[in-house]
């Protein structure tokens, strides 16, 4: 045991343990602000300095181990001075204009300054705000006017994804982040995941916007607007209108959703059911012919870019159903405008995700039917709450509601596509009824369940044994590859999200402060949900959606073929 004084109080500890950590662990509170303890970000910012007993300089905490017989002060004016003069040097770059600011509610570094009483020597004034940004990506935006320089987004994009597609350059002897080699996001290799932004304690990287596509296109009498959730939407949020974590909100979001003018509610939950029906079918031929194996699922834009990016030999491999999001979009400019008897023209399609890759995959130029967009706008969960902020809608006091029918039944195995495993669980179920040809009650796949980083398991379909893998993460799968394991074994099917936990942990999620990860999971809590909808189902496998069912047998015929597989498929080259 390590015996350490912290402002008279004596605590001792076993763990090799920073500073930083033993203080949280104590609830003594050191202010900081580039500490991320899942990304081992930290040692930038300077403000968690203390003073150690015969250390002539202040110590950081969030990087000193302890030492058995340390007295720390956590509290002298000393210490409480170089706080307040660490965060006066950043505000003296900071554009501090908080009312305007997105991140005004749950900015980390407001925080701080009202704890700290910081001031800038003068008000930064930017004159010009074009000089700040890049928002050459269809993805994600830069604006280094409200930067701190934290590198949280540094540590998170190496510690996330492993590609270190974001970095500090030195411009004119300022210290700036840019994407790689200052090419913009989407000609490089990033995956825009977004977990970069997730990092971001202030407004400083947010996704590229598109609300104002959907404002024109709801001011538009001519235009048809449909709408529709993804599945990680209605675990989070809940969470941007004081509604606690792991609250579902699906009713309140359809409710919320026509209150906006929106012409019809959907639900991605049946695109989900419906690339179900295209995956397994494609999956059951590949099985049929021996190969090609393994097949990789194909629902994650992120991991879509890593593929292409980094491992342009296996995307033969890829499924090439397309994700819920595009499918859904296809569906809508070919079924619904046949049902509806509307020129698909008029019809505007909006989804609401939980990724900020969404976007750019929405924007791919051969994401198209004709000269109709699969999809003509993305808006993640936090834009969604701003426009029902803006609109003064009390959300959480909104009476529940339901979807329209047409393309917004859903199954349990469309709901847990939002989790990691739920798109290899959703797809094992259909499988094995096709397969085996019988209605098999026994359903659940909780091998391939959980925040295990590789996932691995066997299957047995029509007494064949069948190897399958569910890779957790980008930086995982960097792992999963790196290890020669696609040499050395034969799999069938792995299912990849670049996130870790899966989408309800994407990039166009709320924002959860550093503190708050460490207190709470907060991707098993929103997984939760999906789970608990999949469970209070009627009906838990993709094949069992009626309207899917009506759909196919009245437009698209056979899954997997003809009219189906024309429209519904994409081959990435």
């Amino acid at each position: 045991m390590k015996k350490v004084i912290i402002n008279g109080v004596l605590i001792e500890e076993s763990k090799d343990i920073t500073i930083l950590e033993l203080a949280k662990a104590n609830k003594i509170d050191i202010p900081n602000l580039c500490f991320l303890k899942d990304c081992n970000g930290g040692n930038n910012c300077g403000i968690c300095g203390v003073e150690v007993e015969g250390e002539k300089n202040l110590i950081t905490a969030c990087n000193t181990i302890i030492k058995d017989g340390m007295v720390i002060n956590t509290k002298s004016e000393r210490v409480l001075e170089n706080a307040k003069e660490k965060v006066s040097k950043l505000l003296d770059t900071h554009e501090f204009k908080c009312g305007p600011c997105k991140r005004r509610e749950n900015c980390e570094f407001l925080k701080i300054v009202i704890k700290t009483k910081g001031r800038a020597s003068k008000p930064f004034i930017v004159e010009n705000k074009k000089d700040y940004i890049d928002d050459r990506s269809k993805s994600l935006v830069i604006d280094r006017s409200k930067c701190v320089k934290c590198g949280r987004c540094v540590a998170a994009c190496k510690a996330k994804t492993g590609t270190e597609s974001i970095e500090f350059y030195k411009k004119d002897d300022v210290k700036i982040i840019r994407p790689k080699n200052g090419i913009s996001f989407d000609e490089g290799k990033c995956l825009l995941c977004g977990q970069c932004v997730m990092a971001c304690p202030v407004d400083a990287l947010y996704e590229k916007s598109h609300i104002e596509r959907v404002k024109e296109a709801l001011e538009d009498p001519k235009k048809h607007v449909l709408v529709a959730i993804a599945p990680s939407v209605r675990t989070a949020m809940g969470e941007l209108f004081g509604m606690g974590y792991g609250v579902d909100v699906t009713g309140k979001l359809y409710s919320a959703l026509r209150l906006l003018g929106f012409d019809k509610i959907f639900d991605i939950n049946f695109g989900a059911d419906m690339t179900i029906m295209e995956e397994t079918t494609e999956l059951l031929e590949r099985i049929k012919n021996n190969g090609p194996f393994p097949m990789f699922t194909s629902c994650c834009p992120a991991w879509v870019r890593q593929v292409e990016n980094y491992y342009p030999n296996y995307l033969e491999n890829l499924s090439t159903a397309k994700s819920p999001q595009q499918i859904f979009g296809t569906a809508t400019k070919t079924y619904y405008p046949h049902i509806e008897d509307i020129d698909p023209k008029n019809v505007f399609t909006v989804t609401i995700m939980p990724c900020t890759a969404k976007k750019f995959e929405a924007d791919r130029e051969e994401m198209k039917y004709k000269e109709y967009r699969d999809i003509d706008a993305v808006i993640t969960t936090r834009e969604l709450a701003r426009f029902i902020k803006e609109k003064k809608i009390d959300f959480k006091n909104l009476e529940d509601s339901e979807c329209d029918p047409a393309m917004g039944e859903y199954t349990g195995a469309g709901a847990i596509f939002g989790a990691t495993g739920g798109v290899m669980e959703a797809a094992l179920r259909t499988a094995k009824d096709f397969i085996e040809n019988q209605d098999l009650s026994n359903i659940e796949y909780k091998m391939v369940r959980g925040l295990k980083g590789i996932k691995e398991a066997k299957v047995i379909l029509n007494n064949k044994e069948y190897n399958i893998a569910v890779v957790n993460g980008a930086k995982n799968l960097k792992e999963f590859m790196d290890s020669d394991n696609l040499n050395k074994k034969q799999y069938h099917f792995i299912e990849v999200m670049a996130c870790e936990g899966g989408c309800v942990n994407g990039g166009g999620q709320p924002h959860i402060s550093s503190s708050e990860r460490e207190n709470i999971n907060i991707r098993e809590v929103r997984a939760s949900v999906l789970y608990n909808q999949d469970r209070n189902l009627k009906k838990r496998k993709s094949h069992e959606n009626t309207a899917l069912i009506k759909m196919y047998k009245t437009y698209f015929g056979e899954a997997g073929k003809g009219k189906a597989h024309e429209l519904l498929h994409h081959k990435y080259k």
